[in-house]
């Protein structure tokens, strides 16, 4: 499956940018980090980053809700 990750911190909601050079994505407001799956590795934030669906049709790029578990903890996503 393809899936994208929403990169709004689920600390207080900024917009967190991939940094490539240390791959991973880093919040501007209050340092919390994420790993290239979008799991959380530094807080403050308490959640990893929400999942989406991503698929091309005709050119254009798709995003579905991920409903199913959560492969990064095998539980229930939050963000559903």
């Amino acid at each position: 499956n393809e899936y994208g990750v929403n990169s709004i911190c689920t600390h207080l909601g900024c917009v967190v940018p991939w940094v490539p050079s240390e791959n991973k994505f880093k919040c501007p407001c209050h340092g919390s980090q994420y790993d290239s799956e979008g799991k959380v590795i530094r807080g403050p934030a308490p959640l990893s980053l929400a999942l989406a669906h991503v698929a091309v049709e005709d050119n254009l790029v798709k995003l579905t809700q991920w409903t199913e578990t959560d492969f990064r903890t095998d539980e229930d996503p939050w963000w559903v």
